[in-house]
């Protein structure tokens, strides 16, 4: 008779040798688990961005120099200026553009400015923007709608064609070949675009940069056909009504920085803002397109909006370049218009350039 005893002494040695390795090991020699690999670093921001400032040629006084602005603009830390030239048409529906004889600068007085900035060590970005003497209600360059679309292009190309010329004889780096012009941007008038670029380029070998606007950056195809792709930065940060303070502003920022990453990830030439401006009003963070009169003067809140752009974009590798819009105008606490001079903004944009 078989004992339980008996059977677990017979089954000892066997289990013995199922539970023992298929191959003695040495000391040591065991495997260790695997460890999960640090996530890797992100890339680094480009090694040279654009650091620049906005100049509008805005001076009525024909005999007005901006060389003591281009110097207050060095100062600054920037290295790069963007020579804001205004061109006028009459309404929405025009098909003429040209120099406004008093709120435009000469041809002239672009080259001189241009090579006072490159004296001063300045790379010079000539940027046309189109402006309407006698708008009807609504309209803007963004709502375009001329009449005769041939002969408007036919216009516009005469006017950067001179501004091409201006910018291949002074050195410039950079031309705008449009900026803002949501109803002309896009798949239907590449045609009128492309033959405008061939003509630029037979004139200026500098890089070419389009301003698309920041509600419609998705739809302008003619970035397609530039160097640089640029959006005018006035991105709402708040809701109206919303808490207006640093933590907003900055998580407003950082949402369209995801987004904005995400559209760049597909596009292989350089992305800059061509603006990034804030007025020293109540409200700027939450509309800071709104460039109508009036408003209560509000500094910090101009500061508050250049700071939380510092905060969430110095560090991203999408971002090749920022001009900041616009240092010229008096400036100082009393006034609402865009320029940082002589307000508290002022020292945030230095911040903002020597963290680029």
């Amino acid at each position: 008779m078989i004992t339980l005893a008996r059977t677990g002494a017979l089954l000892a040695p066997l289990l013995l040798a199922l539970n023992a390795p298929e191959h003695p090991r040495l000391p040591g020699s065991t495997p260790l688990p695997p460890t999960a690999m640090p996530p890797s670093p992100p890339p680094p921001p480009p090694a040279q961005r654009e650091r620049g400032v906005a100049l509008g040629l805005f001076a009525e006084d024909v005999s007005f120099s901006y060389g003591p602005l281009l110097a207050e603009i060095v100062a600054l830390g920037a290295t790069q200026v963007a020579l804001v030239v205004p061109l006028y048409q009459t309404d929405g529906s025009s098909t003429e553009l040209g120099l406004d004889t008093r709120l435009s600068p000469t041809l002239e007085t672009v080259a001189d400015t241009a090579r006072l900035a490159k004296r001063d060590g300045l790379e010079v970005m000539i940027f046309p923007i189109v402006r309407l003497s006698a708008a009807r209600a609504g309209e803007w360059r963004g709502t375009l709608a001329p009449r005769d679309r041939d002969a408007w292009f036919a216009s516009y190309g005469d006017r950067l064609g001179d501004l091409a010329g201006v910018a291949a004889l002074t050195g410039a780096k950079r031309l705008v070949i449009g900026s803002e012009l949501s109803t002309l941007d896009g798949a239907p008038d590449l045609e009128r675009w492309r033959a405008l670029i061939e003509r630029v380029r037979g004139v200026f070998d500098g890089k070419l940069v389009y301003s698309a606007n920041w509600d419609h950056y998705r739809q302008a195809a003619l970035l397609d056909l530039v160097d640089e792709a640029g959006i005018s930065g006035y991105f709402g940060l708040r809701a109206p009504g919303a808490p207006d303070d640093d933590a907003t502003a900055e998580a407003g920022w950082r949402l369209v920085r995801r987004e904005l990453e995400a559209w760049r990830s597909g596009r292989d030439q350089p992305f800059i803002f061509t603006e990034l401006g804030y007025r020293s009003r109540a409200g700027a963070t939450a509309a800071p397109w709104d460039e109508s009169p009036g408003g209560k003067p509000d500094l910090d809140e101009q500061r508050r909006g250049f700071a939380a752009f510092r905060r969430a974009w110095s560090d991203s590798a999408a971002l090749d370049g920022v001009y900041v819009w616009n240092w010229y105008g008096y400036g100082g606490p009393g006034t609402t218009g865009y320029t940082p001079r002589r307000k508290p903004a002022e020292a945030e944009v230095r911040a903002l350039l020597e963290s680029l």
